[in-house]
């Protein structure tokens, strides 16, 4: 038997998986962000945390390098200056002899007592022969009695030293010392650092000194007792110099390989392969490294730049033990724990008071639906009666537009019926005077007439022509459309050939203010009929009445994108009445004068609907009258479409429509 806490949540469950998938989702899609914050959001704030814990400690182990590196710097520049120092003072005195009492051998023990961290100041001459050699023995400096001195010649300190130019040094790799072949004992870590000796410009052999690197490896030992952080030294080769252990150091040169660094740590010797400064963790603890070489030259002074030879390639390594690493992590571990507790619980109740909430709303909505479909039924009758009304719309709509074909085909059809009935009686009297006599007369009263029925029927039929002409363009197809750039200025002049030529004896003037290089990539053809519509009708409406006036067009950029063009006139103006209506289809105030009411209609949906633009109308002052004035805005690039251009009528470039 469940209890009951487990029945409701059984409950829910059930109610739950019963929900739209819809429903389903947006709980789903709802719940996503906590479900993120606990798999991602969470645990990478415990990463961050973990690095800001983990950051003095970072800054300490940065910090150890920094110094160890300084301290390698300053001890290095130290013997270079010393080697070159007893070098310049080497090559000043005589050399001829060395006894114990001589000037050259007096330098050489007092430059070994004076500096105390050297265990052999030697000369060797050009064949690698020690000619003197100062030994520190229990701290004192000693003459290496003639009989004990060595040939070198193939030591590499002597072997790369000899060959190099004046003043360059030479800088060993740090090593176990060895005499006769054989480690010393005690084992001597040693520094070597030689430079050439030359008099007058040859060379006279080689000045070595060997440094006692224990006192430099001991420096860095004592850094190691700061905050429990290691300092450590690896060679290129991969072996401890000074590691965590004594028994670790020297492996190479003490037959231990199995100390080697590059063995007891090998991914930790890959990522100092790879990089030159890192760090790096791993199950032992924090480690940061970073490579100390030396560059191809060196300042013995301020001023001088001296070549050098590095055999130095030393990594420095410090190394922090995990217990380190996590002194200080109990306290923000337990408070983020304690948030991310406080945060789950504030998650579940809201999941499931929103689950609560969701089930309500979907029982609702079913309701809802149940009376809706009740409601849809009653709406059909309502349906029904609109569907009635739109189509009793649109057939009163096409019966407006046949009403206007037929009155408008009226007029030139009866002119054309009218001229025909009169040449039909023109020709039934002439067949009457053929029986009666046919008189000279007769046959030119009968020509004369037929021309004239003959012109005005194809005056008539001309115009039927292009009044069906005007009413194809309402529902021309427009999949023809051409688009592409052109000058607008060029394409207004050639809206109507009158425009690049006009008649300088009308009573009526022209003006033209056409910006120069204003391109578009829009449908040329279009925009021509639009500039001639609007042409003829000024030409035809503007000036009723009136002696003359002026027509004034003017194209312009309006900003980057849109061109701006007006069309207007100093006329008679339009009425208020009409001014809101001149775009309508078969509007018009010139019926009885053949006027259509189609020319601004077309001209509007071209603007609108092909070339993405706006027209307006507006009546405006002009020398103290009121004139029109037509305003295109256009957009420079047309909106891609493809219809085709609506044909205009045959008079729309040749003048003002009839």
């Amino acid at each position: 038997m469940l209890s009951r806490p487990a029945q409701t949540l059984l409950q829910r469950g059930r109610a739950f998986a019963a929900l739209p998938a819809p429903v389903r989702r947006r709980f789903l899609i709802m719940a996503a962000p906590w479900l993120l914050t606990f798999l991602v959001g969470f645990p990478l704030l415990w990463i961050e945390f973990n690095a800001v814990a983990q950051a003095p400690l970072w800054r300490a182990r940065d910090s150890l390098l920094n110094e160890s590196a300084e301290i390698l710097r300053r001890t290095l520049d130290s013997l270079e200056h010393d080697v070159t120092f007893l070098s310049e003072l080497s090559s000043q005195l005589d050399r001829a002899d060395i006894s114990e009492e001589s000037a050259l051998a007096k330098l050489f023990l007092n430059f070994a007592k004076s500096a105390g961290a050297f265990d052999q100041v030697r000369w060797l001459d050009g064949k690698g022969n020690e000619r003197l050699r100062v030994n520190m023995q229990a701290g004192a400096p000693v003459l290496v009695k003639h009989a004990e001195l060595q040939n070198q010649r193939s030591q590499p300190f002597f072997r790369d030293t000899a060959s190099l130019p004046p003043g360059a040094i030479y800088l060993s790799e740090i090593n176990l010392n060895t005499e006769h072949g054989a480690l010393q004992r005690p084992i001597t870590p040693t520094l070597r650092i030689a430079t050439p000796l030359y008099e007058a410009g040859q060379a006279r052999g080689v000045i070595a000194i060997n440094y006692r690197a224990s006192r430099l490896l001991n420096r860095l030992a004592g850094l190691s007792g700061r905050q429990g952080i290691g300092v450590y030294l690896v060679n290129e080769q991969g072996y401890w110099l000074q590691g965590p252990t004594p028994q670790e150091s020297w492996a190479w040169q003490l037959d231990a390989p199995q100390s080697a660094f590059k063995r007891s740590n090998p991914a930790l010797w890959r990522a100092m392969q790879q990089s030159d400064a890192g760090r790096y963790s791993d199950a032992s603890g924090d480690w940061a490294f970073r490579r100390y070489t030396l560059a191809d030259e060196t300042l013995v002074d301020q001023n001088t730049a001296v070549p050098r030879v590095s055999r130095l390639d030393l990594r420095i390594v410090v190394h922090s033990s995990l217990e380190q690493a996590t002194l200080s992590s109990p306290r923000w571990q337990f408070l983020l724990a304690a948030l991310m507790a406080v945060v789950m619980f504030l998650a579940i109740r809201y999941g499931w008071q929103t689950l609560i909430s969701l089930i309500e709303e979907d029982r609702q909505t079913r309701e809802l639906h149940a009376a809706n479909r009740a409601l849809l039924q009653a709406n059909d009758n309502l349906r029904s009666v609109q569907a009635d009304l739109a189509r009793a719309e649109r057939l009163s709509s096409l019966g407006l537009m046949v009403a206007g074909v037929a009155h408008e085909l009226n007029t030139p059809l009866g002119s054309a019926n009218l001229s025909l009935s009169t040449l039909q009686q023109a020709l039934a009297t002439l067949l009457a005077q053929l029986d009666s006599g046919l008189r000279r007369s007769d046959l030119d009263r009968f020509l004369s007439s037929v021309q004239q029925a003959v012109e005005l029927t194809q005056a008539a039929i001309q115009r039927a022509a292009r009044l069906v002409q005007r009413f194809k363009q309402v529902a021309v197809d427009r999949t023809t459309m051409e688009r592409r750039q052109f000058e607008l200025a060029e394409i207004i002049l050639d809206a109507d050939p009158r425009l690049r030529n006009w008649d300088a004896g009308l009573t009526i003037a022209l003006r033209l203010d056409l910006q120069a290089g204003l391109w578009m990539n829009s449908y040329p053809g279009p925009l021509e009929q639009v500039i001639a519509n609007l042409l003829g009708n000024a030409l035809a409406h503007a000036f009723q009445g009136r002696d003359g006036g002026t027509i004034t067009i003017r194209a312009a950029a309006d900003g980057p994108d849109h061109a701006i063009v007006t069309i207007s006139d100093n006329g008679v103006g339009i009425d208020s009445d009409n001014l809101g209506r001149v775009f309508d289809p078969f509007f018009t105030t010139s019926r009885h004068a053949g006027g259509t009411g189609l020319g601004l209609h077309i001209s509007s949906q071209l603007v609108a609907e092909v070339l993405g633009g706006t027209i307006k109308v507006q009546n405006i002052a002009v020398d103290g009258g009121t004139g029109a004035m037509f305003t295109l805005r256009l957009p420079r690039d047309a909106p891609a479409h493809h219809p085709a251009p609506q044909p205009a009528p045959a008079a729309a470039k040749a003048g003002p429509p009839p």
